[in-house]
């Protein structure tokens, strides 16, 4: 336990210097040092610092094949990806969690409103899913859906959506582009598709 520990710590250390370098250098070290003009010096530095784990490791390996068992290079090296591997996780897992904790039941009139206590989660992103769950939108008036969803909040896409309706940020890690819900009309008025767009 004691080398996946000390693995860990020297991966998490090694990872937060290279992170923090500009805080380091020029709110610590008082330079004035942006990422294009860095020295020669740091360059290595910070070189050296994205392999010391790896060459740790490596250095424990050959310790053991000289010097016995007592070295653990397996929970070393188990140690160094752990931080890697938490992060990882933190990236897949947290926005997952994110958009299940937001989640909340279909209101038509909360819906209309679209108000937005918290703008990463507004009222309709947060009841798309229990809407498409309740609702089957294929086969439905086009008058039935304003009723429940109002009018939409764009004219027609260039695509051949005939209703937008605007949900929020994209859902996930990286929450770039918007999420709008789209619904195309047949030539008899009822919806013959719907699907979430990003915009």
């Amino acid at each position: 336990m004691n080398w996946f520990c000390a693995g860990a710590a020297l991966s998490t250390l090694c990872f937060w210097c290279l992170s923090s370098w500009f805080t380091i250098v020029n709110d610590w070290l008082g330079l004035r040092i942006t990422y294009d003009t860095r020295p020669w010096w740091l360059v290595s530095a910070m070189t050296t610092v994205s392999l010391l784990p790896w060459l740790s490791l490596g250095l424990i390996v050959l310790l053991r094949r000289w010097r016995g068992p007592a070295y653990g290079a397996t929970a070393f090296g188990s140690g160094i990806v752990a931080p890697y591997l938490l992060a990882l996780g933190c990236l897949v897992l947290l926005p997952t969690l994110d958009d299940h904790w937001h989640r909340r039941g279909f209101d038509s009139a909360a819906w209309k409103a679209n108000q937005a206590a918290d703008p990463l989660w507004p009222d309709r992103l947060c009841m798309v899913d229990d809407l498409l769950a309740r609702v089957t939108f294929v086969g439905l008036s086009q008058e039935r859906v304003v009723e429940l969803l109002g009018p939409g909040d764009r004219g027609p896409l260039s695509n051949g959506w005939n209703a937008v309706y605007w949900l929020g940020p994209q859902r996930g890690a990286f929450r770039m582009d918007e999420e709008v819900l789209a619904l195309r009309f047949g030539p008899e008025g009822l919806v013959v598709e719907y699907r979430i767009l990003l915009d």
